[in-house]
């Protein structure tokens, strides 16, 4: 395990409290016993009242994703990097449903603990649900963590803010990785954030915040997020395609009939505005192996 992405960790728990902002199952939860509002209040620094007003980005980024599987009738997850997604103890209710959180040793561990002390509450065993240490640059290790599917059902594999972290040469490594693995069970590889350089600019001229929370972010983790964007769409989709995928797009805009923090928040027109702006340029994306 390389040593530094053990500190992207904070950022999860920064996720975790905007998510009580809204209705996702288990999110209040799962932030109380992470104390996520601390270290929401370290990252966020000067700007943690007004990045509050963006919580509908990150419910629909969230629920672009369950959506996804629904649709897809998908019945076994992979989560690449899950931090403190509630998605494994919600999906897991469904005794059909086969969910395996995979992270680092140290946040998996808390994550682990959390759903533990959770369900123990609810009285509620969850043989379903799995926890596997995984470095996703390591093909045995994500190997490995696929050991639970049964091999005649498709895999839905979720990397959610994963690769903002990593640079060129590590997102072709996970990439070709992810490959190897739909190409023994098929399915499906569910990505957000994968940001260009144009997206950013234009993000940051609806929420001024960014450039000082993405320091404060980089400073925490120690890998620089703007300069592991892509230039521009091109360049994604080239990366994308050479590494073997098809690539479908699911707006954020979308889900906004289910976002359930514009009703909680109260938003006002101009918040409304800026968000709506904001969710309108955003996708997740749904890559496919390409046929030769």
């Amino acid at each position: 395990m390389k040593e530094p992405f053990e500190k992207i960790s904070p950022t999860a728990k920064f996720v975790a409290y905007l998510r009580t902002f809204t209705d996702i199952p288990f999110a209040k939860e799962i932030a109380e016993e992470s104390r996520a509002e601390k270290t929401y209040q370290e990252l966020a620094g000067e700007s943690k009242e007004s990045l509050i007003r963006f919580t509908p980005y990150w419910e629909a980024r969230y629920k672009t994703t369950n959506r996804i599987i629904a649709e897809r009738g998908i019945t076994q997850i992979l989560e690449v990097a899950a931090g403190l997604s509630p998605r494994g103890i919600a999906m897991t209710a469904n005794p059909g449903v086969v969910y395996v959180a995979t992270d680092l040793p140290q946040i998996l561990d808390e994550e682990r603990a959390i759903a533990e002390a959770i369900l123990s509450k609810l009285h509620a065993p969850r043989p379903n649900l799995h926890f596997e240490e995984v470095n996703v640059l390591d093909r045995e290790s994500l190997s490995r963590a696929t050991a639970v599917f049964q091999p005649d059902l498709p895999v839905a594999i979720v990397t959610e803010g994963l690769l903002p972290y990593f640079n060129r040469g590590e997102q072709t490594l996970l990439a070709n990785n992810i490959h190897r693995v739909l190409g023994r069970y098929r399915g499906v590889w569910i990505t957000t954030d994968v940001h260009t350089k144009q997206y950013q600019e234009a993000a940051i001229r609806l929420d001024k915040t960014i450039p000082e929370r993405q320091n404060r972010v980089s400073r925490s983790t120690g890998s620089s997020l703007e300069s592991n964007f892509f230039a521009d769409e091109n360049e994604l989709t080239a990366f994308f395609d050479k590494a073997g995928f098809r690539i479908e797009g699911y707006q954020y805009s979308d889900m906004i009939q289910d976002l359930s923090s514009i009703r909680l928040l109260n938003l006002n027109q101009d918040d409304m505005k800026r968000v709506f702006e904001l969710l309108s340029m955003s996708k997740t994306l749904i890559l496919t192996l390409r046929s030769n």
